[in-house]
């Protein structure tokens, strides 16, 4: 209600000429004038104060009206549902029943299928293994189911079973309570374990076709894994933005480093993850990681392992989709306890991931690794590949490796991977 205050002006043009008609023009001079301007003057400002109050008060009354009309209808509305009640209005009721598929798993399915072609003819090279992949043939690297569901607000599950050549297997099949006091998170079942930043990760999302030599040489190509029960804590940030710590007690470990058999076969794990945002489309990761168990199945004799691990990655903001880098670097460190001698021997790798567009990424490795149990024995390896992603569903690689071995015949290899899923558990990063 603003619109009073332009009627200024006009009682102004109005009244003015009235009052200078009033009086003779002829005896009218410049201090008359003056002092009939300032009255005038004086008589328009109480007159903008009698509009400002006239304005307020219509308002007030404007907002009290619409309240009472929204009162009003509020009214109308509650004596419209209390009628529907007093008449016996129905109600319509669902089963429980029919709710029941809103607490079923996320089914996931993949498949891994390969060709490998190598130049070697040494059985090591040739024979499916932890050291090779076959050579000349087709081959079905693994079948993967996975169910993954909320158990309820405080735990969730995850399973996850193989299919391959050796039969089926469960890879892993845990279930998690979440948010415990201290920032805890608790993991109970068949797991692999967080040691380094490879070790996690499931064969489909891994950057090349197959593990880093050091870890296969170390854990074998099933990973450091086996049933028992980890930790994750959420440290207050000290040197770094965030801290993690994990502690993970497991039963087994296998692989060339651990023994799976004998009655107390205990593998002790830990990692330090320290994460250090460098801007918005870059961060850093430092890792430590320990493990200790025994390697033979009289459990006399104990290996010990260390690891530094740094990841980085750059993923532009708004870009992500067609540009990014990630970088891989882990070193591992053992000592293999034996009756005569204790044998120390390392392993490193580095990769590096390149995201070249919406579909297409290229990747390459270098590899060095001494064997745990033998440390005259080495490997050197190079890898380069290129991967097509048809969607975030199905991919397909192309890559070439080449290793060195200073105990067998070179190995030169080409491996053709195509890599599929359906359902939810898509080929995700770790």
């Amino acid at each position: 209600m603003k619109i009073l205050k332009p009627l200024i002006p006009i009682a102004l043009a109005l009244i003015l000429p009235i009052a200078l008609s009033a009086q003779d023009k002829s005896e009218l001079t410049e201090r008359d004038l003056a002092k009939l301007l300032k009255e005038q003057g004086h008589k328009i400002e109480i007159l903008e104060k009698i509009i400002t109050e006239l304005e307020s008060r219509i308002d007030q009354q404007e907002k009290k009206n619409e309240l009472e009309s929204l009162l009003g209808e509020a009214r109308r509305m509650a004596n419209r549902k209390n009628r529907g009640s007093k008449r016996g209005e129905k109600r319509k009721f669902y089963s429980g029943l029919r709710q029941h598929s809103a607490l079923n798993p996320n089914i996931s399915v993949g498949g891994d299928f390969y060709f490998s072609y190598g130049s070697s003819n040494t059985e090591y090279n040739r024979a499916p293994s932890d050291n090779s992949w076959g050579t000349g043939q087709f081959f079905m690297r693994e079948i993967e189911i996975a169910a993954e569901a909320s158990l309820d607000p405080y735990s969730r599950g995850k399973v996850f079973l193989g299919f391959g050549p050796e039969g089926v297997g469960v890879e892993e099949g845990y279930m998690e309570w979440l948010n415990w006091p201290l920032n805890m998170n608790l993991k109970l079942g068949k797991f692999k374990t967080q040691f380094g930043v490879m070790n996690r990760y499931h064969t489909h999302a891994l950057p090349q076709f197959d593990l880093p030599l050091v870890i296969t040489n170390f854990f074998g190509n099933e990973y450091m894994k086996g049933v028992g029960v980890a930790a994750n804590f959420l440290l207050p940030s000290m040197t770094a933005h965030v801290n993690e710590l994990d502690l993970q007690v497991i039963s087994g470990g296998e692989g060339p480093s651990f023994t799976g058999d004998g009655n107390h076969n205990i593998v002790f794990v830990s990692h330090l993850k320290n994460y250090w945002d460098i801007n918005r489309a870059t961060y850093i990761e430092l890792g430590l990681s320990g493990a200790t168990g025994y390697n033979d199945a009289a459990e006399s004799y104990r290996t010990i392992l260390g690891g530094i691990d740094l990841r980085l990655k750059w993923s532009p903001p708004g870009r992500s989709k067609y540009r990014g880098l990630e970088w891989w670097t882990e070193a591992i460190f053992s000592r293999y306890e034996l009756q005569d001698e204790d044998i120390d021997s390392w392993g490193i790798f580095s990769s590096l991931q390149c995201r070249l567009g919406a579909r297409w990424l290229c990747s390459g490795r270098f590899d060095y690794s001494q064997l745990p149990g033998d440390v005259l024995r080495e490997e050197f390896g190079g890898t380069a590949c290129i991967d097509f992603w048809q969607s975030e569903f199905v991919f397909l690689r192309l890559q070439y490796t080449h290793i060195d071995r200073n105990f067998d015949e070179d190995d030169n290899r080409v491996i053709l991977q195509v890599s599929w899923a359906m359902g939810p558990h898509k080929h995700e990063s770790y």
